[in-house]
């Protein structure tokens, strides 16, 4: 008998002064490092491949994981793994994220969803991680405007 350990989630939400379709360009843009400064590689498709590398805390990473689901410019969703964590490499220390656009008074509300996180201190540590990579895509972490749009 097994007994399984509870999986939490968190979200963070922000506000985006552009429309959904220039926030979509600026999440996908071949050069974008708004998570947590990593450059990120995939061709965007379900099923395929998606990484993440850079420097997190002085520490090269280099995260892998799945698109699961791209509906333009509404939806982003893929897994996640990151091996600096410990955790085996198997399916169950998968995150699941998903990223959401939807048109809001003026902008665009840009919601994340980090599923299937082990523990409520790393879930709590992933709520910070992804308030500081929404303020990066909006612009805000050093106020020098947007870069691509």
């Amino acid at each position: 008998m097994s007994i399984e350990t509870p999986r939490h989630t968190t979200t963070a939400t922000t506000h985006i002064a552009e429309p959904p379709e220039r926030v979509w360009a600026e999440l996908t843009h071949p050069g974008a490092r708004w998570m947590l400064g990593a450059n990120i590689e995939t061709d965007y498709q379900p099923g395929s491949p998606i990484t993440f590398e850079g420097h997190f805390f002085g520490r090269v990473f280099a995260d892998k994981g799945t698109v699961i689901a791209v509906d333009r410019p509404r939806l982003l969703h893929f897994t996640h793994f990151a091996p600096l964590s410990g955790l085996p490499d198997v399916p169950e220390n998968y995150h699941e994220i998903r990223i959401e656009l939807a048109p809001d008074d003026g902008g665009t509300r840009v919601t994340v969803t980090h599923g299937n996180i082990d523990t409520a201190q790393h879930a709590s540590a992933s709520a910070g991680h992804w308030k500081d990579a929404l303020a990066t895509l909006a612009h805000r972490d050093d106020g020098s405007g947007p870069t691509h749009w």
